[in-house]
């Protein structure tokens, strides 16, 4: 293994079935802090992620802080006790290396023959990465495929997840299913309360009223009500996913079901007198409201800062005519009913002029737009100076080299060291150089870049206002998507005054409250 700088990152990583397999976070650090100080390497920071999946890269802080790091040129190589530490996936951790890559980083592996700074150590490293993608796979279709049996066969595989039911492993006896009664007299009153002709909004507003949660002990949504109500568990069947394949490749999956060995909680006769209203009642609605809502889950409910969610009535005149009204409101209150949160309804043509009045401010306005700009070019003056520091660590290498070339000449001059020692320290020193050479030339260009990145308040001025002026014009998909490109939320004070909203940005424009 070959670290190039002594400046290392040391990068561990445990999930909670790895723990089992003896990965332990202690013994990762215990054998990469002994390497470090073997090789008398400093650590800059040790990235630790406790009881998290190699799947993704994505849901790991310790990962995505390492490689914001890298990317401000922090340390100079990482090292991980197995290259699977890093990643799983593929996908994930050739991206990771690519990283690497740009900002020069080597990525070493204690347990095995990798070192990325060379052509062979980064084809080895993609190798590696596709063996540990692969051998994930294949736990993942070998768990799917046990599960498939063993619900083909009639058994449970839904674990607790199911209310009225709990799985039971207890003692010796095999894991198996039983009913919980309390939960099961509330599936019951469920179905009854839909037979006899309450909505799914009435049952869950009574639900939540009355104090019930779901088996997560969360309050009941529209949508968990109509879930307990087609569920198939409870005249007790099991329904499982098949995937079949054809030739090899993947086909569509498709659904059975089968008898399960587990106690029913709805007869049949209620479980199709449901069914045959479920039917019934969720006939889409005959006619379509043309309209396009672009603050639909921008804007949030003045009372519990939820989600608003389009909403309509209908004004009949005397002359006959009807009015369409548009609102939004809490969708915490569609969902979950009044015992949640009320409607809290608010104009949407008021409210929408207000917030696009706000945003064409914000694309216009001196004082928030070089807000904008001095962010950005503090965030380039920030990445430019450790680039600055590294080309300056290069140079001064560059110069030492240069003398212990000088040194050879006058060692081979003075019988010191024969012709083939100075040929081939000579060789070496040239070598090193050629590195340091590319070294400084790419950081060089990064720094050009960032240079040609620092942005003027008149250049994004002129590019805004070309926004905004097209902006009516573009198709309301479109335009609602470029909103949330710049907007993260519209929050509505108490009052529901739409004069008073505060408008919260996206990363786009550095977060800025308008």
């Amino acid at each position: 293994m070959i670290v190039i700088n002594n400046s290392i990152a040391i990068y561990v990583r445990v999930s909670s079935e790895d723990q089992l397999k003896g990965y332990s976070i202690p013994g990762q650090l215990e054998e990469l802090r002994a390497y470090a100080a073997e090789h008398n390497l400093s650590i800059y920071h040790e990235y630790v992620d406790d009881g998290y999946s190699g799947k993704s890269i994505d849901g790991r802080p310790a990962m995505l802080e390492l490689l914001a790091d890298a990317e401000r040129g922090r340390f100079q190589t990482i090292i991980t006790w197995k290259l699977n530490r890093l990643a799983r996936n593929l996908a994930d951790q050739l991206k990771m290396l690519e990283i690497f890559k740009q900002h020069n980083i080597g990525c070493v592996s204690l347990t095995e023959p990798l070192e990325t700074n060379s052509a062979q150590g980064y084809f080895t490293a993609q190798m590696l990465g596709a063996i540990a993608q692969m051998e994930r796979e294949q736990i993942a279709q070998n768990t799917r495929l046990g599960m498939q049996k063993r619900s083909a066969e009639g058994n449970w595989n839904s674990g607790n997840n199911v209310l009225g039911y709990e799985w039971v492993t207890e003692g010796d006896a095999e894991p198996h299913v039983r009913m919980v009664p309390h939960e099961a007299n509330l599936v019951q009153m469920i179905f009854e309360q839909y037979r006899v002709g309450k909505g799914l909004k009435a049952i869950t507003s009574h639900l939540n009223g009355a104090g019930y949660t779901t088996k997560r002990n969360k309050p009941f949504s529209i949508a968990a009500v109509r879930g307990i109500l087609t569920n198939v568990n409870y005249i007790g069947q099991i329904q499982y996913t098949v995937h079949e394949k054809f030739n090899g490749a993947s086909s569509d999956r498709s659904k059975q079901v089968v008898q399960g060995t587990h106690e029913p909680i709805i007869s049949m006769e209620v479980w199709k007198e449901v069914q045959t209203l479920l039917n019934q009642r969720s006939r889409p609605p005959t006619k379509q409201i043309n309209r396009h809502y672009p603050l639909a889950g921008l804007l949030k409910c003045p009372v519990c800062e939820y989600s608003m969610v389009p909403a309509h009535t209908k004004a009949y005149r005397k002359n006959g005519s009807v009015h369409m009204n548009h609102y939004y409101v809490c969708g915490n209150y569609t969902n979950k009913g009044s015992t949640a949160c009320k409607a809290n309804a608010i104009p949407a043509s008021p409210v929408e002029n207000e917030t696009l009045s706000r945003f064409q401010n914000m694309l216009t306005n001196k004082r928030l737009l070089n807000e904008i700009v001095s962010r950005i070019n503090r965030r380039s003056k920030e990445a430019e100076a450790p680039l600055r520091e590294q080309l300056t660590q290069a140079t001064m290498k560059l110069k030492k080299l240069e003398k212990q070339q000088r040194h050879c000449y006058e060692q081979f001059e003075s019988k010191c060291i024969e012709l083939t020692d100075l040929v081939e320290q000579l060789e070496s020193l040239r070598q090193a150089t050629l590195a340091l050479n590319e070294n400084k030339h790419q950081l060089e260009s990064k720094l050009a870049e960032i240079n040609n990145s620092t942005v003027s308040l008149k250049e994004v001025r002129s590019a805004m206002k070309k926004l905004f002026k097209s902006f009516h014009t573009i198709e309301a998909g479109k335009r609602n998507a470029l909103l949330r490109g710049f907007i993260q939320s519209v929050q509505v004070p108490p009052n529901r005054d739409v004069t008073g909203i505060h408008i919260q940005g996206t990363a786009a424009i550095k977060h800025l409250t308008i």
